[in-house]
């Protein structure tokens, strides 16, 4: 019997009785491996937080009109935090607009994806400017690339910001106007240890 036969090619395999991946849905909350032939359950040596999801991790949400008009007043929580000790690291982000029948308006201010003070802004806004259904517009982003060769680097801090903080979406100033449609964000990640 296979164990890990519905894992996907991008997962590690997971220790018998170690939580779920939520996919962004549910906190893990679970610190104990199931008990072993012996009938005892062993508690890892990081037993003071919660348990690192393995390998890479995928989400999808769909950002409503409404919260694409709202996006620097109110960000959108893409994954949310893991817990004490662990941090979100985006790899790779991809962005579908679904156009609706008018475009958005941009006022300026650019739209960025955050973990703490980890920060990636996008060169332009271009992606939310589509114009009339039933256009589509794909963004590729790589959260790495804020920096070539140099990367994201995140505030000083014990612990650091990014300790235990979502990963969101918004805008550093103006709200978009008018305009609406729909955009579907994938994002691509993995938890990592933060000590």
């Amino acid at each position: 019997m296979n164990r890990f036969s519905r894992n996907t090619r991008l997962e590690k395999h997971i220790p018998l009785g170690a939580p779920a991946n939520p996919g962004g849905s549910t906190p893990i909350t679970g610190n104990t491996f199931a008990a072993g032939a012996s009938g005892i359950a062993a508690t890892p040596a990081n037993a003071q937080g919660l348990q690192g999801a393995f390998g890479q991790q995928y989400v999808e949400v769909l950002l409503s009109s409404a919260q694409i008009l709202a996006l620097q007043t109110t960000p959108v929580t893409l994954v949310p935090a893991y817990g004490v000790g662990f941090f979100i690291k985006p790899t790779s982000i991809k962005m579908i607009l679904l156009a609706g029948s008018a475009a958005y308006t941009d006022a300026g201010g650019a739209v960025s994806f955050s973990v703490g003070s980890l920060s990636m802004a996008l060169s332009a806004n271009t992606i939310f400017l589509v114009t009339t259904s039933p256009s589509r517009r794909i963004q590729l982003v790589s959260f790495d690339a804020a920096a070539v060769g140099v990367g994201v680097l995140g505030t000083a801090a014990n612990p650091p910001t990014e300790d235990n903080a979502p990963l969101n979406i918004s805008k550093a100033t103006n709200n978009f106007a008018a305009g609406n449609g729909t955009m579907k964000i994938c994002v691509y990640y993995t938890v990592e240890n933060s000590l």
